[in-house]
C-alpha cells in the first residue's frame, strides 16, 4: 500500500507542477487536497509541507507571537478485551493510532475496522507500531464482548492491537484529545454519534495526524505518516 500511496502523491504534483508551480518544497494552500491539509504550513505561510508533521488540533499558543506549546493527550488508564491493565503509559515509545467505535455500530464503524486492518496489515511487523481503539459504549461492550468484536475482524495479535474499556463520560472528555466526537444521542442510529476518524500518536504521546476512516486516500496517505514517525526516535 506504501506503493500505491507514493503514486498516488506523485501523480497529484505531477499534475500540480503541470499548472507552472515549483511545488519541490511542498503543496500551495490553494492547491492541496483536503488530506494534505493536517500538515504544517512552511515559514513564509504559502505551502503545506508535505514530509513534515505538525500538531494538530487546538493546542495552547502564545498569543503575541502565535508559537505553539504542543501538549501531549492526557494520561489515562483502563483495561483492555483482556482485562488487562492498560493505559497511555504502555504506549510511551510507541507510535499508535486510535479511534472509537462501539460493537453493535450499524454504520461507520465497519468501514473504519477495513481501514484500521490495513493499517495492521502495513506495520503489523513492525514492533513499534500499535493500534488502540476505546469503545464509547461500555455498558454493552464488555471486554469479552470486544474480544469477540476482535475474533471476528480476524485480528490474530491482540498485543498489537488493544480495545480499550474505560468509564464512559471519561472517553467521552478523552476523545477531545484524540480530535474525535464521541457522545450518545438516541436520535442516531445505533444511540451515538462519533466521528470515524483514525488519529496517529507519536512515541511521545503527542497526536500529529488524522484521517478520515471513511476514506481511503486519505489513510493512505496517513500511512506515510505513520512511517515518517516511525523512522524518528522518540525524544529525548
Amino acid at each position: 500500500m506504501k506503493t500505491l500511496g507514493n503514486s498516488l502523491l506523485a501523480i497529484c504534483l505531477l499534475i500540480l507542477a503541470g499548472c507552472g508551480h515549483d511545488h519541490s518544497e511542498g503543496i500551495p494552500l490553494d492547491e492541496a487536497p483536503a488530506y494534505l491539509q493536517h500538515h504544517p504550513v512552511s515559514e513564509d505561510g504559502k505551502v503545506y509541507l508535505i514530509d513534515s508533521l505538525g500538531y494538530p488540533g487546538n493546542q495552547p499558543f502564545d498569543p503575541e507571537t502565535g508559537v505553539i506549546t504542543p501538549e501531549p493527550v492526557r494520561d489515562w488508564k483502563y483495561v483492555d478485551q483482556s482485562n488487562r491493565p492498560f493505559g497511555s503509559e504502555d504506549l510511551r515509545g510507541k507510535v499508535y493510532v486510535a479511534d472509537f467505535f462501539f460493537t453493535s455500530c450499524p454504520t461507520i464503524c465497519p468501514k473504519v475496522a477495513s481501514q484500521m486492518l490495513r493499517l495492521e496489515e502495513k506495520f503489523g511487523d513492525n514492533p513499534d507500531f500499535m493500534l488502540v481503539s476505546f469503545t464509547v459504549d461500555p455498558k454493552r461492550d464488555t471486554p469479552e464482548r470486544m474480544t469477540d468484536y476482535a475474533g471476528k475482524l480476524g485480528i490474530e495479535n491482540l498485543d498489537r492491537w488493544r480495545f480499550i474499556y474505560g468509564d464512559k463520560f471519561e472517553i467521552y472528555d478523552l476523545d477531545e484529545d484524540y480530535l474525535s466526537v464521541a457522545l450518545e444521542n438516541d436520535a442516531a442510529p445505533g444511540g451515538f454519534d462519533h466521528s470515524g476518524y483514525i488519529v496517529l500518536v507519536d512515541r511521545d504521546g503527542f497526536v500529529r495526524s488524522y484521517a478520515s476512516g471513511l476514506v481511503e486516500e486519505e489513510v493512505t496517505h496517513l500511512m506515510d505518516d505513520v512511517q515518517m514517525l516511525l523512522d524518528r526516535s522518540a525524544a529525548k
